[in-house]
């Protein structure tokens, strides 16, 4: 019983952790200069955010080693156009937001935490969308 209960969560994190490398980045991976040129500071924040999605998930499950089967970190970092600081400050928020995730107090859940859940709630948040548009400073120009 046990088992399939593990089971069941390792599904539903994969799944999330692949809805994390979506086919857009594929496109946007696919684009000319111009083309990134063109490209409104939304799309690129809207990226940005699924990037904290991505960091939320795996900082949250770090004991189950998600980072050597998934590369979905690398492939923002590799597409976006914000500098090294940038992600290190969405990663640190990242860090610091499931560091705060309390455990339910619901005694008959064994103060397990909703991690996958409070991650997209935070992700929809207008709390993170300000701090994405922070990040604007550290857009690069080419």
């Amino acid at each position: 019983m046990k088992y399939r209960y593990l089971n069941f969560t390792l599904a539903i994190l994969f799944l999330s952790i692949v809805s994390c490398s979506t086919n857009r980045i594929v496109v946007f991976a696919e684009l000319s200069a111009t083309d990134i040129e063109k490209a409104k500071p939304y799309v690129w924040q809207e990226l940005l955010k699924e990037y904290f999605l991505c960091v939320c998930i795996t900082e949250s499950f770090k004991d189950k080693q998600i980072e050597e089967y998934d590369i979905s970190q690398a492939v923002y970092f590799d597409v976006l156009r914000y500098s090294p600081e940038a992600f290190q400050e969405v990663k640190d928020y990242a860090k610091k937001f499931v560091a705060s995730i309390e455990p339910s107090p619901i005694e008959d859940l064994g103060n397990k935490k909703a991690i996958i859940s409070d991650c997209i709630s935070k992700y929809k948040s207008k709390d993170l969308d300000k701090f994405i548009k922070t990040m604007d400073k550290y857009m690069l120009k080419n």
